[in-house]
């Protein structure tokens, strides 16, 4: 994923910014593994996993909205 679709996968989804969303953008985009991620964000490993799990649910049903077939990493 580019940082530009991250950025509008995160105003789709009206994330509010911070080390969560910070967490999963190393993932998402820079494709850091998400326990390093956690560190980077200072945050537990379970708020990254949150935060992907709700990044990759938005990420899906927005492509079943457009009518495409949900990517594998959705």
């Amino acid at each position: 994923m580019t940082a530009a679709q991250f950025a509008a996968l995160a105003e789709l989804l009206r994330l509010r910014g911070g080390p969560a969303q910070e967490g999963a953008r190393l993932v998402l985009v820079d494709g850091l593994a998400p326990a390093e991620a956690a560190r980077w964000a200072g945050l537990q490993p379970s708020a990254i996993s949150n935060a992907l799990t709700r990044c990759r649910t938005g990420l899906r049903l927005a492509q079943i909205a457009a009518g495409q077939r949900p990517s594998a990493e959705a």
